[in-house]
């Protein structure tokens, strides 16, 4: 049974859609749309704007910083580069991955296909020492109810009664399947309707917007193969001969003298009295443009990201208008992804006594790394009112401290004082002596 559920898997991720059957479609974990296109995750990121938004919204979130800190007892935070999820997350998640690539990967996966998996590996007496990345497609999470009954869990199934446990079963690279317990496997989910398995949003949402964006693709593929021009007949006022049929087709098919875009304006000569008509509608008629637009806004749509982060849109956004889109992406969009994750990861990473007492925060200052005057003003801010050191300031921007007493107080902007001096009085000066 498990060596055909495997062999079924593989032929699922291997097997490359030609059919317009919803039956074989489905199967195979893609879905026919109105559009007549086969939508899978793997064709739609073929799509520009699926793949600008997934490559935007996981490039942005593998960019912060990922932070272990210890909880203090008077509500603020250390940092704890000793910990062992410092050193897997910050640095080098599994043997052949950087932190950047797998939160990057992981992130892709849930936007995809709605899950993210990593076997998180043990290794005796050395802790967690690994995070290696399961592809969605071949990981089936199922539950065990207090009365032994087993469950496999889609999407769409029910939540699962209280007191059931968690397993996955993965059927890896090389063929054998696992069974995993939810301790093993950090798992990131989109918006899920059980609480376990995350739905797709190209799956639910953007299927239908997927597939017209890709008719449009292809059918403004098609229209310059065809030298940009819509179907054509040819009349003639009696029967053509053969040989003059033979050679114009050979001349207007793939690869003749008059086919494609580079030929488009061509002179055709027309033998025997032949006359030339126009059918069907201009790009125009169509709205061609019009609809790639919309597709593109709409998938946007679908994953809360900005126009103008893919230089997309009619107008160019003004300086005050793109602070206030920026602001509007930190807000509405990356801040509930990191906040999925932070989840996600003390879940799923830190032992039961660690909770409540390490915290794992992605650093989303990082946004301000490529606008250096934004960053000045901040940090001027933060001085002025005695909030961060001078070594503090220098900290955040990557340098050295500067070792001094100095460095470590804190300054008001009254005369630049310590704070501990704020509300005493002047030292005596010494009188001048002629």
């Amino acid at each position: 049974m498990m060596g055909f559920l495997s062999r079924a898997i593989e032929q699922r991720s291997t097997i490359s859609l030609k059919s317009g059957d919803p039956a074989i479609s489905e199967y195979l974990g893609g879905h026919v749309n109105a559009s007549g296109q086969n939508v899978t995750p793997n064709t739609a990121l073929r799509t520009s704007a699926v793949y600008c938004c997934v490559s935007v919204l996981s490039e942005t979130l593998a960019s912060f910083p990922l932070q272990t800190k210890r909880i203090r007892d008077d509500g603020g935070k250390d940092l704890v580069p000793s910990h062992r999820c410092s050193k897997l997350l910050l640095y080098r998640p599994n043997r052949w991955q950087s932190s950047f690539e797998f939160i990057e990967m992981m992130e892709g996966h849930r936007l995809l296909r709605g899950n993210g998996y990593a076997k998180i590996v043990f290794h005796p007496g050395r802790g967690l020492n690994e995070l290696v990345p399961m592809h969605p497609d071949y990981v089936f999470p199922f539950v065990i109810t207090p009365e032994q009954s087993t469950y496999y869990l889609s999407d769409t199934t029910p939540c699962p009664p209280a007191g059931s446990t968690l397993y996955y079963h993965h059927f890896p690279l090389n063929g054998s399947s696992e069974v995993l317990t939810s301790d093993e496997v950090l798992h990131i989910r989109d918006y899920t309707i059980n609480g376990i398995i995350g739905i797709g949003r190209i799956k639910w949402a953007a299927y239908q917007a997927v597939g017209l964006a890709m008719a449009t693709e292809e059918h403004g593929a098609k229209l310059f193969s065809n030298g940009a021009q819509i179907g054509k007949v040819f009349k003639h006022p009696q029967k053509l001969k053969e040989e003059a049929y033979n050679r114009l087709k050979g001349q207007l098919n793939t690869g003749g003298e008059y086919a494609g875009s580079a030929n488009a304006h061509k002179t055709l000569i027309l033998e025997e009295g032949m006359d030339i008509a126009k059918i069907g509608m201009t790009a125009e008629e169509s709205q061609f443009l019009e609809t790639r637009k919309f597709q593109i806004e709409d998938i946007f749509r679908i994953y809360h990201v900005p126009l103008m982060l893919g230089a997309a849109g009619d107008k160019a956004p003004t300086f005050a208008s793109a602070e206030q889109f920026m602001t509007l992406f930190r807000v509405n969009t990356m801040w509930p992804n990191v906040r999925r994750w932070e989840g996600a990861l003390e879940r799923d990473l830190l032992y039961p006594s660690e909770i409540g007492v390490i915290d794992i925060d992605f650093d989303m200052d990082a946004l301000m790394r490529g606008d250096v005057a934004a960053r000045a003003v901040y940090l001027k801010n933060r001085f002025d009112m005695a909030s961060i050191t001078p070594d503090g300031i220098r900290l955040y921007e990557g340098e050295n401290p500067t070792g001094t007493e100095e460095g470590k107080q804190y300054y008001l902007q009254s005369g630049m004082m310590p704070v501990k001096m704020a509300g005493q009085k002047p030292p005596a000066q010494k009188e001048k002596t002629a």
